[in-house]
């Protein structure tokens, strides 16, 4: 009934310049070689810089107190820091109700001595009470650089506290920090 064929058909058999379903010629793996030296490359090049240290902590459902201060235990270094960039990042609902927050920047030694503290003003809303980042239930905003430094083999500290005039600031849901060292 049926007649059989001498020549095998591959079992997609479109060209590379079709748009069809079946063109499975448009993505070819990389060859094993190839794959190993990309990796080796992305492995060196993140070890000579870029993020170091990355994290959020998510903050009481009934709010942040004044009181309360949030801390980051950053690794001990492989190498000296001297150079480096601390980002604060904070989430929060759509709405805060506040146009900025002041927050209490420090950064501590291994002994628990405060080797740097800032005092940051950051902005969370235009004038007419528009964020000023996108999003449509959370925000995120993370663009406050300070300096950072850290010894080889040190452990260091941040924490941080709000100074605001409220006792309890509602509607920011996590806070984070993120080292950067240059490239």
């Amino acid at each position: 009934m049926y007649k059989k064929s001498e020549e095998k058909m591959p079992l997609f058999s479109a060209k590379i310049e079709d748009n069809t379903i079946g063109s499975c010629h448009r993505y070819r793996l990389l060859s094993p070689s190839i794959s190993f030296y990309l990796l080796l490359s992305s492995i060196i090049l993140s070890c000579t810089g870029g993020t170091v240290f990355h994290s959020y902590k998510p903050l009481s459902a009934e709010g942040w107190d004044r009181c309360d201060t949030i801390c980051f235990d950053i690794p001990k270094s492989v190498r000296d820091i001297h150079d480096g960039t601390l980002a604060i990042g904070l989430r929060t609902v759509a709405y805060v109700g506040i146009q900025d927050i002041v927050l209490a920047v420090e950064q501590r030694n291994g002994t628990g001595l405060i080797s740097r503290c800032d005092t940051v003003r950051y902005p969370l809303n235009d004038t007419e009470g528009n964020a000023l980042t996108k999003g449509v239930n959370h925000h995120q905003y993370e663009d406050r650089q300070l300096p950072f430094q850290q010894k080889e083999g040190q452990i260091v500290t941040i924490c941080i506290h709000h100074l605001m005039t409220h006792e309890t600031m509602h509607g920011i849901t996590e806070l984070g920090i993120k080292i950067n060292t240059p490239l």
